[in-house]
């Protein structure tokens, strides 16, 4: 190989390596967007008014035992974790989809109090 083909290689690798970003990296991106377009605090009905005409696609409230009475396992384990993250009891949730980006889907998940105040966010990649 010579030295013009070897730099193009180094150089590929090189930028394949640096421009790759973690789905966890990507996901924590996003997620802070969202934290900042719905910071905590807001009411439920004003996450429900920046939606518009869109319905969660998912609800779910905290059962009289708590999330881990919840028959759904990994929504059990998403909301003990965002209790134990922000140290506040979330007594509802709701789901949102749509676009993200030109050929993407997304998740939105909103965690509120009792009192229908947000307490966090969480942005997830929606696959098939």
């Amino acid at each position: 190989m010579t030295m013009k083909p070897m730099l193009r290689l180094i150089l590929l690798l090189a930028l394949t390596v640096t421009g790759c970003v973690s789905y966890q990296e990507h996901a924590a991106e996003r997620t802070a967007r969202v934290r900042e377009m719905y910071p905590a605090g807001m009411s439920k009905e004003a996450v429900q008014a920046k939606w518009g005409q869109t319905k969660p696609d998912f609800s779910a409230s905290r059962p009289t035992n708590g999330w881990d009475s919840e028959p759904n396992q990994y929504i059990a384990k998403k909301l003990k974790d965002v209790e134990a993250r922000t140290r506040k009891k979330v007594g509802s949730v709701d789901r949102y989809w749509g676009p993200d980006g030109w050929m993407s889907l997304c998740n939105c998940w909103y965690f509120y109090d009792s009192g229908g105040k947000l307490v966090d966010v969480e942005w997830q990649y929606k696959s098939d």
